[in-house]
C-alpha cells in the first residue's frame, strides 16, 4: 500500500486492544482468527479506554475523505465536525430496543480493518443513511487491500464487512453468517454505492484512478472479494474468587478457549453456505454483558458525553 493509500482512522491509542491469539484455518483459501482483548482493571474490561479512543474516531467513522479533508481546512467545519457525525448515529430512546448499541459492532469493525487489517476505509454503513439510502441489505462496511498472487500479480481485495455485537458468542456467528447469505443472493447496492460514490471518498486523483482500474472499468485488473466478520460477545468467566493477578491471566487463557470452540462451527457454516471460494478475516472482542454494555456505550456516545461512566 502506498502513502497516498492512508488510512482515515487514529491509530494512536489502538494499543487499548490487545491481540492475545492469532492462528489461520483452511477450509478452502486460507482464513483467519484474530482474538483481542480489552486491558482489565479490578477484573473489570476498561470501557473509560474504549470510549475515549471511539470519541475522536466517531467522524472518521462516519464521513467520507473529502469532507474530512475540507474539514480541516476550515477552523469552524473542524470544531463541530464530531457533533455533526454523533448526529448521524443512531439515537437510543428505549430500553426495550433490541437494537440498541448495535453500531458500536459497525464502529469497531472499523476500527480493526484500518488498524489491524491496514485496509482503508472505502465505505462505512452510516455514510449511506446520511446520504438518505436505503440500506437494508448492504454490508457494514467496505475496506480495501492489495495482495500478491505467487507470479507477482497484484490483486485487489475488497473486505465486505459484518458485525455483530450479542451476548452469546454462537448466536453473533450465526447472524454473521446468516448476513453474508443474504448480502450474496440479494445485494446490488454495495456494487451500485462504489459505481457513483468511489470518487467521493478520494482527495487524490491518481489513489482514485489506481481504484477505477480495478473497480469500474472494463475489463479490470484483477480483484476479489473478502469477508471480515467482526464478533463482540459476553465472556463465559467470571472468575469471582480470583486476585485481580490471578484474573487478568485467566480471562484471557478463558476468552481464547471461548472462541476457539467455535472454530467448527464456523467451518460448517462456510461449508453449509457454500462459501469456501471466499477467504474469512474473523475479529472477536469479548465484553462482560455484550448487550447491556454496547447499548451503554452508543448511549453516551450519542448524548455526546466526553468519558464514559460506568452503569451499575
Amino acid at each position: 500500500m502506498s502513502e497516498k493509500q492512508g488510512l482515515t482512522s487514529y491509530s494512536e491509542g489502538f494499543g487499548i486492544f490487545n491481540k492475545v491469539h492469532e492462528q489461520e484455518f483452511d477450509v478452502v483459501n486460507k482464513n483467519y482468527l484474530r482474538l483481542f482483548m480489552l486491558n482489565t482493571e479490578n477484573k473489570l474490561f476498561n470501557y473509560d479506554e474504549l470510549y475515549e479512543y471511539l470519541l475522536p474516531n466517531i467522524a472518521r467513522y462516519v464521513f467520507d475523505r473529502k469532507k474530512l479533508a475540507e474539514a480541516e481546512q476550515n477552523p469552524i467545519k473542524q470544531s463541530l465536525i464530531l457533533t455533526e457525525a454523533i448526529g448521524h448515529l443512531r439515537k437510543i430512546t428505549s430500553d426495550k430496543d433490541r437494537g440498541a448499541g448495535g453500531e458500536l459492532g459497525e464502529i469497531l469493525l472499523y476500527l480493526f480493518f484500518e488498524q489491524d487489517l491496514k485496509a482503508p476505509k472505502l465505505f462505512s454503513k452510516v455514510e449511506f443513511k446520511t446520504n438518505n439510502m436505503d440500506y437494508i441489505k448492504g454490508s457494514d462496511g467496505i475496506h480495501y487491500k492489495f495482495k500478491e498472487t505467487p507470479d507477482g500479480k497484484k490483486v485487489l481485495q475488497l473486505i465486505i464487512g459484518e458485525a455483530k455485537i450479542l451476548d452469546s458468542l454462537h448466536a453473533a456467528i450465526k447472524d454473521a453468517f446468516i448476513s453474508i447469505d443474504t448480502y450474496l443472493t440479494e445485494n446490488i447496492q454495495d456494487r451500485l454505492l462504489i459505481d457513483t460514490h468511489l470518487l467521493n471518498q478520494f482527495v487524490d486523483e491518481d489513489e482514485a484512478a489506481e481504484l477505477k482500474d480495478y473497480i469500474l472499468k472494463i475489463p479490470r485488473k484483477k480483484k476479489e472479494n473478502v469477508f471480515g466478520i467482526f464478533v463482540g460477545y459476553s465472556i463465559d468467566y467470571q472468575g469471582e474468587t480470583d486476585t485481580n493477578d490471578e484474573y487478568n491471566q485467566k480471562v484471557i487463557e478463558e476468552n481464547v478457549k471461548q472462541v476457539l470452540a467455535q472454530e467448527k462451527e464456523i467451518i460448517k457454516f462456510i461449508n453449509e453456505y457454500n462459501i469456501s471460494n471466499y477467504e474469512f478475516n474473523f475479529y472477536f472482542l469479548p465484553f462482560h454483558n455484550a448487550m447491556k454494555d454496547r447499548k451503554n456505550i452508543m448511549k453516551q456516545v450519542t448524548a455526546g458525553r466526553r468519558y464514559y461512566t460506568r452503569e451499575v
